[in-house]
């Protein structure tokens, strides 16, 4: 939600997905927190006409109107009243955090908040900081602000502060392995670490789970140089274990919380997202099938890379939808998240689809995150033409008074766009209007969701051999329902749903043909015709089914104080002009804004004591 924010007028809106079965997109009425959500299963003209004939009629509205059913949840949440919440685990760090007084603290809140990559690399360079002090200060951060509060820890690594302090002696000798040396991360706790941490996609039947080794992107962080900070929350399953399960929850993590106040902090890599906004940790990373890192990266007010297919492995990452599922790295500031890509990237025997991109890996993408590097990039935006709007009021027969609302409706967001567009004008990058007639297909991913989970989880388990856990979802499902109540307290109906599927294997191989073809025809159709580098959209998840990449940027807050972000759309492959396009518009417009902590902290804990 908020993907797109285009004026302060009284509708904002965006583009959720990832909803069974549909597109969702909401509508916003910030000043009487009246909502309306449409879901469709494609993204068209028509959706347009609904937010237009609703800004329009704004009469039509009760208020206020549920968000998207009747019950829908207050945030912050509180958690359901079961018994399988994993204990966090401080003991491994008690003597480090108990060394840390309140006013050294203070002095380090002065020192690291805020910094990026480069500026933490300088304070280690001249002595001002350690990987190890800089380790122990986002512990410190954990134990005061997230356990049991925010929720986006999964598991500490209780070997981080002895890799911290061996990459110091590392520094120490003159060797600095790269911009990643000594830098924490967190990894979101469906990809395997094959250390002392658990991968459970925080599940109730992968608890006691420990990998044989690391992902290959992993093993990649840990040759740069970063100190594997722990495992992030996530919504269980990647955010398909049952309709009514909120985001950012998985049995084993709890509920995830929104750092910016009560909002929904969206799913499924929250963890990732809420823990990267809240300077729990430098970087994160997550993983996406559609829309599981923009989302949640644009709703808590951070920086989120989709990767193109093949750029970063896949490997050993427990999946949703094996063909869709990319991780990719999260951030506060763009040069961040280049600089992370950079260290995940690589060719792997174990990932095909690593080898298409083999030009792309080991390259250092922040030298795209730099002043000019976006000079002369074609950016596609859509407006509507008069003529398309008239096939509209003829197509719903509308009224004249209603008629002349919805032109001026349309002119006002064409308008809109339009100013979007000056922005990147302003910047130097050319602008390219698009009709809003030839907006990309976003294929429907309920079929593809249903049978491919199952069938993704099933070939995964069956690859791990002697260390799998368990052989099939379907045996998930029966230890589920051994003790629902405590080990999947919102049900599971996503996962008995997916066990027992009527869609054939041949039905899916088409279903994934035709998903695949339908959403990178029309990318590529427009990145052809029109020779973009980048495609502004507002709600639109067609990159998922096509392997395009997506970045989502911060461009403030709303008047209730909730991050939003904008989304631009890369070729495949592009990552190059993407991570331009995106840093000059983050430059240009500046539109991260740290949380209130101690606000929504506050918040938090009214909800927990009943006060």
């Amino acid at each position: 939600m908020g993907i797109g924010k285009f004026s302060d007028d009284p509708l904002a809106w965006g583009h959720g997905g990832q909803t069974a079965g549909f597109e969702t997109l909401f509508v916003v009425y910030p000043q009487h927190q009246t909502y309306v959500v449409l879901l469709t299963n494609s993204a068209s003209c028509s959706t347009f006409s609904f937010l237009n004939y609703i800004k329009a009629s704004p009469n039509l509205l009760p208020e206020p109107l549920s968000l998207f059913m009747e019950n829908h949840p207050t945030f912050p949440l509180a958690e359901p009243d079961y018994t399988n919440k994993r204990p966090r685990d401080l003991g491994p760090f008690t003597t480090a955090l108990s060394a840390l007084s309140a006013a050294r603290i203070s002095e380090l809140d002065g020192l690291i908040l805020g910094k990026t990559i480069p500026e933490l690399q300088v304070l280690m360079d001249n002595g001002e900081l350690t990987a190890e002090v800089l380790t122990t200060y986002y512990l410190s951060r954990i134990q005061q602000i997230d356990i049991d509060h925010l929720n986006s820890v999964m598991e500490l690594n209780p070997e981080a502060l002895a890799i911290a302090r061996a990459l110091d002696a590392e520094r120490a000798g003159g060797a600095v392995r790269g911009p990643m040396h000594g830098i924490p991360v967190l990894i979101k706790d469906n990809i395997a670490t094959g250390d002392q941490m658990h991968t459970t996609a925080g599940a109730f039947a992968l608890r006691d789970w420990r990998a044989n080794r690391d992902a290959f992107l992993v093993q990649q962080l840990r040759a740069a140089g970063a100190v594997i900070l722990g495992k992030a929350n996530l919504s269980e399953w990647a955010n398909y274990t049952d309709p009514s399960m909120p985001s950012g929850f998985s049995t084993l993590g709890g509920q995830t919380r929104h750092p910016y106040g009560p909002f929904d902090p969206l799913g499924s890599s929250t963890g990732s997202a809420v823990a990267v906004a809240a300077n729990l940790t430098t970087v994160s990373v997550g993983t996406e099938t559609q829309g599981s890192i923009l989302m949640p990266a644009s709703s808590n007010g951070i920086v989120g890379l989709k990767t193109s297919r093949g750029l970063v492995s896949r490997d050993y990452i427990i999946p949703l939808v094996d063909w869709m599922d990319v991780p990719g790295p999260m951030g506060r500031t763009v040069t961040d998240v280049a600089i992370l890509l950079s260290a995940m990237t690589g060719v792997d025997d174990n990932d095909a689809a690593t080898a298409d991109a083999a030009d792309l890996a080991g390259v250092d993408f922040g030298q795209f995150a730099t002043a000019g590097a976006a000079a002369g990039k074609r950016v596609g935006l859509f407006v509507t033409a008069d003529e398309t709007v008239e096939q509209i009021i003829q197509q719903y027969q509308l009224a004249d008074d209603v008629a002349e609302q919805q032109r001026q409706a349309y002119a006002e967001m064409n308008a809109a766009w339009r100013a979007l567009g000056e922005q990147f004008t302003a910047l130097g990058m050319a602008v390219v209007e698009i009709d809003s007639r030839e907006m990309t297909v976003t294929p429907s991913p309920v079929e593809a969701l249903e049978y491919g989970f199952a069938d993704s989880v099933n070939r995964f388990l069956a690859n791990l051999g002697s260390n799998a856990p368990l052989a099939t979802l379907a045996e998930v499902a029966a230890i589920n329902s051994e003790d629902a109540a405590n080990r999947v307290p919102y049900g599971q109906g996503y996962i008995t749903g997916s066990v027992n599927t009527a869609i054939t294997a041949e039905q899916y191989a088409a279903i994934v043909e035709n998903n695949q073809q339908t959403a990178a025809h029309s990318l590529r159709h427009l990145f052809d015709t029109y020779q973009l580098d980048g495609l502004i959209v507002g709600q639109d998840q067609s990159y998922a089914a096509a392997g395009f990449p997506a970045i989502t940027v911060p461009n403030g807050l709303s008047d209730n104080g909730q991050p939003s972000g904008l989304t631009i759309i890369g070729d495949f492959l592009g990552e190059p002009n993407l991570i331009a396009i995106a840093y000059a518009y983050e430059q240009g417009v500046q539109g991260r804004v740290e949380p209130d902590l101690d606000k929504t902290l506050a918040e938090i804990e009214a909800v927990l004591t009943g006060k």
